[in-house]
């Protein structure tokens, strides 16, 4: 049996990955985790690492991505292969990523939720932004994600390091499932991405899923569970 885990993204719990979990076959089990509360991002992939049996395939979305890169690096021994969604690719430069974590230090939770809502025409696809669903969603997972865990991920994706030759030099199979209409990591980016590491070779590979945004994972969730499946397959034949 394959076995996955599966890392949230930004304002993203375990409970974010409930679709695609639903969409998965019998014979793939899959474990969602919270990403702890943790600013260094070495001690949070750490963390993360006490969380993972050796052996499994590790999903990223976004940040997610970034900590399962990092995990990779760090605790190669565990993983059996790594599946990419809208990570990002180059590092922060330090000016940003200081704002950013300035932005997101010492905020009430009444303010995080607004922060948390604003703007989410720009990481969906359309008008799925406006979707009352949708956004009774991200107002459900960003209540169980909350303020203090938003301050921390915000200081350690800014000190993420540039990863625009990673997938080639993984050390496992490595898929990277980009969105058609990404406006936080552009799709053009995951594409040349993609195709500067080699996709196509056998060890990496690349899957795009139109009318997504960056939220793919509750935007596409059957295609992305599809798309993790038929790679997973090819993999084992």
């Amino acid at each position: 049996m394959t076995n996955l885990v599966l890392l949230p993204g930004l304002h993203g719990d375990a409970q974010t990955w409930a679709p695609v979990m639903r969409a998965l076959p019998d014979g793939v089990h899959a474990t969602p985790l919270d990403l702890p509360a943790v600013a260094d991002l070495d001690a949070l992939v750490d963390e993360v690492a006490g969380q993972i049996a050796p052996g499994s395939v590790v999903v990223g979305h976004s940040l997610g991505g970034v900590v399962a890169m990092h995990l990779a690096e760090r605790h190669p021994s565990l993983l059996a292969g790594l599946v990419l969604v809208t990570a990002p690719v180059g590092a922060e430069d330090p000016e940003s990523a200081k704002a950013r974590a300035d932005r997101a230090a010492s905020l009430s939770r009444e303010a995080y939720e607004e922060i948390a809502l604003d703007g989410m025409e720009a990481v969906y696809y359309g008008d799925r932004g406006h979707d009352p669903e949708v956004r009774a969603e991200r107002l459900r997972a960003a209540r169980v994600y909350g303020p203090e865990r938003f301050a921390a991920h915000s200081v350690a994706i800014g000190a993420r390091p540039d990863r625009s030759e990673f997938p080639a030099q993984a050390g496992v199979p490595v898929l990277i499932v980009g969105a058609s209409d990404d406006q936080v990591v552009p799709t053009e980016e995951q594409r040349r991405w993609a195709e500067v590491n080699g996709a196509g070779d056998g060890r990496v590979t690349y899957v795009e899923i139109p009318e997504t945004g960056h939220m793919l994972p509750v935007e596409a969730p059957d295609e992305l569970a599809g798309a993790i499946v038929d790679w997973l397959r090819g993999l084992s034949g």
